[in-house]
């Protein structure tokens, strides 16, 4: 850089000395020239920020490489969401989604974050066997009192209560299809706990939050954009805090398809997890938590960290809302701008009973609380 400067001072003196020929000053001019280019691209000059560096580092990370965040020590180290309400995906979700291109000034790291693919599911996994719900009999007296606590607002409910001692059953537009919102979610854990006895999937292996799943966050995702999320704290923070990131992220891992099957295969077939809409019913919803509570879906160890998982849910303003104090709800809310909805399995001082109340009212929690009120003081009367 200094003979550059050189050169172009050297110039100046031919210039001012009229005796230098003019040949000899052609080819100092075009050496100058020459100089000067190459001290514009010299790496020495290039200023932050400017394109050469913005593209990254020289030596980019090979694609196996993960940038591992400190690993949460138990679940409950997830800090809380800091919304009161519960955050839901758009629905229907998009089957294929390109990842958000990374800005200019990103980091190697983060732009191969943004670049990896989307997780997909294992193939030819057993189909779980068909669940046979326990003997029931219609409890005429306790529909009336879902009818009665709904009111007028009754056909816009599904409604299934089932105590688990008895065997008794309420129904009141039991086979409506809703939109699920977050009660996909349920699903979703069934398949993780299912695909892990299976050896398919690890509760310690990580999952790395790329700008597509993170864009589904709306407020209570635990990690930043392109750290990961082991399994089971990506289990946590999906059931107890209903955070989306996570929810797809286990998604795409066990597979939609796989999840879709199982449904039929264990005798929900009022419910569908489709490309365009994911739907179930009251009774469906009701049979799946009967299965969870009696352990006999994948182990009976798995059903009880499921259960307390869903015991942990931090969404209280439905289900739990007017119950007793200490009362001890397994439940998973949903909703959505058109649907308000909340499931779960009451542990009550006379019988355990599982409840599930779907509706196409969105925004609207405080019938749900009131109805599980008056079902509970029905049952401990």
């Amino acid at each position: 850089m200094q003979y550059c400067h050189g050169l172009r001072y050297d110039l100046q003196v031919m210039l001012a000395d009229k005796r230098v020929p003019w040949r000899l000053f052609l080819v100092a001019l075009i050496a100058a020239v020459a100089c000067c280019v190459g001290c514009r691209t010299s790496p020495e000059d290039a200023a932050p920020g400017s394109s050469e560096e913005s593209v990254g580092s020289p030596t980019p990370l090979p694609t196996t490489e993960r940038l591992v965040t400190p690993s949460l020590s138990t679940p409950t180290a997830l800090p809380a969401s800091p919304r009161a309400e519960e955050v839901e995906a758009p629905s229907p979700r998009p089957s294929q989604a390109a990842a958000p291109s990374p800005e200019p000034s990103q980091s190697a790291a983060a732009v191969w974050c943004a670049d990896e693919e989307l997780l997909t599911g294992p193939t030819d996994v057993p189909l779980s066997s068909a669940y046979a719900p326990t003997p029931s009999h219609r409890d005429a007296a306790l529909e009336e009192v879902i009818r009665s606590s709904l009111g007028d607002e009754v056909d816009s409910y599904g409604v299934v209560v089932k105590n688990l001692v008895s065997g008794a059953v309420a129904e009141v537009n039991s086979h409506k299809p809703f939109e699920t919102a977050s009660l996909f979610k349920l699903w979703v854990m069934y398949e993780v706990y299912k695909q892990v006895e299976l050896d398919l999937v690890d509760m310690g292996e990580e999952l790395l939050v790329t700008p597509y799943y993170a864009s589904w966050d709306a407020g209570s995702l635990p990690v930043e954009v392109c750290d990961t999320l082991t399994v089971r704290h990506a289990l946590w923070a999906m059931i107890t805090y209903s955070d989306n990131t996570s929810g797809f992220l286990l998604l795409d891992r066990v597979g939609p398809g796989n999840i879709n099957r199982d449904l039929q295969a264990l005798g929900l077939t009022e419910s569908a997890f489709g490309q365009e809409d994911v739907i179930s019913t009251a009774a469906d919803m009701a049979l799946f938590l009967e299965m969870l509570v009696l352990g006999a879906d994948v182990s009976r160890e798995a059903s009880r960290e499921m259960l307390d998982l869903m015991l942990a849910q931090k969404v209280r303003d439905r289900l739990p809302a007017l119950l007793p104090p200490g009362t001890e709800v397994a439940h998973k809310t949903g909703n959505l701008p058109e649907v308000t909805h909340d499931v779960g399995i009451v542990y009550a001082p006379q019988p355990t009973y599982v409840i599930a109340v779907l509706s196409d009212r969105g925004g609207e929690s405080e019938p749900i609380a009131v109805l599980s009120r008056a079902i509970y003081d029905y049952f401990n009367r």
